[in-house]
């Protein structure tokens, strides 16, 4: 019988994990926070602002650089943003699976740029989102569950090549593991997920200051709710 995690214990025992330790849980999620305050503060407002004048001079051969540029920039620029924010969840699930775990929290943003596996996870996080769009091309409803059953996929991947058998799996088993993980917990995943929404005001009322702080904690309680799974699901 699963016995399964109540929100409170799960944020709960984050809370213990970096209590005397925020200092390292600020420093290993910083650059991804400041990553997101600064997508979420431009709102690409320097590329709007180049298409704008472009348009505005009815100059077309500039009006399709600037846009196909853009595009390239920031498809770049994400992918990056991807693998330091997935090096600083991974190295979160291991601290969670290890509380005494000593590590480099800013270094641990750059683990996965050294790893010759890195374009795995371009190809697992653009397979997942064509999957979830398709999903969402039906009706909302069925997108939501379907990005909620593929929720684990990266931390699925993280597990199983930690264990060297990411080699046994293709890109899309990831997908499929993560989907049997969530079955039956995709609710309980949604209402943790609401449960931060408070959090999320704050750290909006404090002009972002505050997600130093909320962002950490968020991430440190999704990568618990895995590895309660998994424990769940060994036991």
């Amino acid at each position: 019988m699963n016995n399964y995690k109540t929100r409170a214990q799960l944020k709960g025992e984050v809370k213990d994990l970096v209590r005397g330790r925020w200092s390292t849980a600020v420093l290993l999620y910083l650059i991804p926070t400041i990553l997101m305050l600064a997508n979420a503060g431009s709102g690409g407002s320097r590329s709007s602002s180049d298409y704008t004048s472009a348009t505005t001079s009815f100059n077309f051969t500039a009006i399709v650089t600037t846009a196909f540029s853009s595009g390239i920039i920031v498809f770049l620029l994400s992918l990056i943003f991807l693998i330091v924010s997935l090096s600083a969840t991974f190295r979160g699930l291991d601290w969670i699976e290890d509380p005494e775990l000593e590590f480099s929290p800013i270094k641990s943003n750059f683990t996965y740029f050294r790893s010759p596996d890195w374009w795995k996870l371009i190809f697992i996080y653009i397979i997942n989102n064509i999957f979830v769009f398709l999903w969402y091309l039906l009706l909302i409803v069925p997108g939501i569950v379907k990005s909620i059953a593929y929720s684990q996929t990266f931390f699925v991947y993280k597990d199983l090549n930690d264990r060297g058998l990411a080699d046994n799996y293709s890109l899309t088993d990831y997908i499929t593991r993560s989907r049997q993980l969530m079955n039956g917990n995709k609710w309980r995943y949604f209402v943790l997920q609401l449960s931060f929404i408070g959090w999320f005001i704050l750290g909006g009322i404090t002009l972002g200051i505050g997600f130093f702080w909320i962002f950490p904690y968020y991430k440190l309680t999704m990568a618990n709710f895995y590895h309660d799974l998994v424990a769940n699901e060994n036991n």
